[in-house]
């Protein structure tokens, strides 16, 4: 049977429990919207399918447990990514703290050309927020910079909330 896609593109969602992965990722695949918080048990999948220029792209997103007790499971999901969004919440400052902590992971579980973005999420919920967006698109630059010992073309910094969708208006860079 022929394959339905011109590429495939494994991309994890990693970061603290309950920052909003897990909606993220049904917001992109089932364009849906659950105010409910259920934690991830392990690890979870969505396949979407999208066109860019004229290309078939099959985009499987994996949303990892931010659990600590799962981590020797979600660890074993970085080989292969091509693509890892680092979510933390901007009305949980502890959440972007431990950024660093998940970039560590990266840099010990990851191929060392996997392109990184960081999303501070929630940003329905400005009233609240601890993390201002610079911090956020700072953190991306030293990150690339310090952590990954190169910079990318354009630091790839992004912000999403229940009512905006990060994914709706990012165009896959990976190409």
């Amino acid at each position: 049977m022929a394959k339905s896609y011109d590429f495939l593109f494994k991309l994890l969602l990693i970061g603290d429990s309950g920052v909003g992965k897990t909606c993220l990722l049904f917001r992109f695949a089932e364009d849906s919207f659950n105010n409910t918080f259920i934690s991830t048990i392990g690890i979870d999948f969505k396949i979407r399918t999208i066109e860019l220029d004229g290309k078939k792209i099959k985009l499987q997103i994996w949303d990892t447990a931010g659990q600590e007790r799962f981590r020797t499971i979600t660890n074993a999901y970085y080989r292969g990514a091509m693509g890892i969004l680092l979510v933390y919440e901007i009305t949980n400052e502890k959440s972007f703290e431990n950024i660093k902590n998940w970039v560590r992971n990266i840099e010990e579980h990851a191929s060392a050309n996997v392109e990184k973005i960081i999303l501070g999420n929630k940003c329905d919920m400005e009233d609240k927020r601890q993390v201002s967006r610079e911090r956020g698109a700072q953190e991306a630059s030293t990150t690339q910079s310090a952590s990954f010992g190169r910079r990318l073309t354009q630091n790839i910094y992004g912000d999403s909330g229940k009512k905006r969708n990060f994914f709706a208006g990012w165009r896959c860079s990976l190409l």
